[in-house]
């Protein structure tokens, strides 16, 4: 699991938030969503950042925060 994906997992289920609502909530697909939080998949900056608004959480990308 990669850095990003690890952080949208602990913020997902200390919220207890389910992949399917999550989707909902964001408009994505809960298998992208599933991809990134196990490093299958290699999240966009929009992507992170209609995660991170429905989350109320922001994730760091090296010195970048989102």
């Amino acid at each position: 699991m990669n850095h990003i994906g690890h952080q949208l997992k602990k913020m997902r289920l200390n919220r207890e938030i389910e992949i399917e609502k999550l989707a909902l909530l964001s408009g994505l697909p809960a298998g992208t969503i599933a991809a990134i939080e196990e490093g299958e998949l290699d999240v966009q900056v929009s992507t992170l950042a209609k995660i991170s608004d429905v989350l109320n959480c922001s994730f760091s990308i090296g010195d970048v925060s989102i």
